[in-house]
């Protein structure tokens, strides 16, 4: 109900306003409802609204694979699914130079997620100002729509390194530079700063808990889709006041891209290509991101022994809450894209470190010269994918190939603080898959069908004779493969 007033808000904001004494607003309105959505404005440009509705409805089938005496067979499902509704709002008010989009995503029961809400100022192309909540510029493959794929899902390497949503302030622009063939070469950028809000304060995505036969994942999810770690995740509304995840450091983004052939729209396939064999496009993309927070690394890299189970109570926290190790998180994406009638080729490397620091009394401890503690990782990650439409804009075959890899590094088992060699954040994952699309009217109304298999070695596992440290260690290996039908529709 509340979405539907504000709806009705914004379709009545040119009347409204032309009733404030001294202003006049133009009120006569165009009206249309075209292949995407229902599109409200008034004919001299002054206000105008589009309002679309995608959803996604999955059939999902779910096999999975380990090794090791405890196994994790059976945890296999079929489901129907909405894997997304998202009502998506957008438009400008007085004039083109002041727009605004808001993007809202329904889940069960009766909840609504927001995740894109800016307001923007654009005056030149050279510079936007953005402001509120956005996708942090970082890697090209989640700055794309979920909706603008060739395969249902984004590869995993984007989602072990992608940065999330944040709140914040953002300065970009655009430039031609030269007149290429069929098109102006470009160059964009962006810079932002936004809220330092840490997916998860011990830096675990998903790497499972170790126990007599091996390792338990507890939460499929978060193992195959690398919920967590060292990264910005802000979409939630935080209060105004100290918390451990919204910390004292902010975050800085930036992106440039590079299209020397002219502009390569954000989009992972070549849809609407120009049937011409010398038009041919391609990009190339940079992006940093770098925050600083406080973590526990709690049955990590710093575990209950050095953090909240000191008996003398130096280690533990001071009264304000705020941990004592630092972690400094740098996270660089490079891609490419190409595309030519109706090929696309994507692919991008994801690099990440993270340094730790102790403060306060915790650095009083002499951490350094403890071999069970991590002082950094480096976490990498790959991707390509391929896609070529063999029916021009209707039926597309795509490939992709992703592998994840986590830095390893010893650490202590909670409780008994034995050594464990071997452990990380995350567990290294390969992906291969492939699928066909059928694009009946686009992006607006596409059938998917698409398999994967992915191979992911867990972390710190034991040795054949069950030890963890001192022998040659026995990862368990966890391997899943999915079947998934998807059909999209945007109205």
């Amino acid at each position: 109900m509340r979405v539907l007033l504000f709806a009705a808000v914004l379709l009545l904001a040119p009347v409204l306003l032309a009733a404030d004494e001294g202003f006049v607003a133009p009120v006569k309105t165009d009206t249309s409802l075209g292949e995407k959505g229902l599109t409200l404005g008034t004919s001299d440009d002054w206000f105008k609204i589009n309002l679309t509705t995608a959803t996604q409805f999955r059939l999902t089938y779910h096999d999975t694979r380990a090794e090791g005496a405890r196994g994790d067979n059976g945890r296999d499902y079929v489901n129907f699914n909405f894997p997304g509704i998202r009502t998506f709002i957008h438009g400008h008010f007085f004039g083109p130079s002041f727009q605004y989009r808001l993007w809202l995503v329904w889940s069960w029961p009766g909840t609504v997620r927001i995740e894109d809400c800016f307001v923007r100022w654009a005056p030149e192309d050279y510079f936007n100002l953005t402001v509120g909540q956005m996708r942090v510029p970082a890697t090209w493959e989640y700055l794309v729509d979920h909706e603008r794929t060739g395969l249902p899902d984004r590869a995993i390497a984007d989602e072990a390194f992608t940065q999330g949503w944040g709140k914040g302030v953002s300065i970009a622009g655009r430039l031609k530079l030269y007149k290429a063939a069929f098109d102006d070469a470009l160059l964009t950028w962006e810079v932002g700063i936004f809220n330092g809000v840490i997916a998860s304060t011990d830096g675990a995505q998903g790497r499972g808990t170790i126990n007599a036969r091996g390792i338990r994942v507890a939460d499929q999810r978060k193992t195959e889709h690398f919920e967590g770690g060292f990264r910005n995740n802000d979409w939630k509304i935080n209060a105004e006041d100290f918390g451990q995840l919204v910390d004292g450091q902010m975050m800085v983004a930036a992106r440039v891209e590079f299209h020397p052939m002219g502009e390569v729209f954000r989009h992972m396939v070549d849809l609407g290509s120009t049937e011409d064999s010398a038009a041919w496009f391609f990009m190339v993309g940079l992006a940093a991101n770098w925050m600083s927070a406080r973590v526990d690394g709690f049955t990590t890299f710093l575990n209950a022994i050095y953090y909240s189970n000191n008996t003398a109570g130096t280690t533990s926290a001071p009264a304000s809450g705020r941990k004592r190790a630092d972690a400094q998180i740098l996270h660089i994406t490079a891609d490419g894209h190409f595309r030519w009638i109706g090929l696309s080729v994507n692919w991008a490397l994801h690099y990440r470190t993270v340094n730790f620091s102790a403060t306060g009394r915790l650095a009083q401890q002499n951490l350094a010269q403890d071999t069970a503690l991590a002082k950094g990782v480096t976490d990498r990650g790959a991707t390509i994918d391929v896609g070529y439409f063999i029916l021009h804009d209707q039926l597309l075959i795509a490939a992709r190939f992703s592998v994840v890899d986590f830095d390893e590094f010893k650490s202590r088992q909670a409780g008994t603080g034995n050594r464990i060699d071997g452990d990380s954040f995350g567990a290294d994952s390969y992906e291969y898959g492939g699928g066909v699309t059928w694009f009946v009217q686009g992006d607006n109304l596409k059938l998917q069908l698409d398999y994967r298999y992915v191979a992911q070695q867990l972390p710190h596992g034991r040795s054949r004779s069950g030890a963890l440290a001192g022998t040659v260690r026995i990862s368990d290996w966890r391997n899943f493969q999915e079947i998934r039908l998807q059909l999209q529709w945007i109205f």
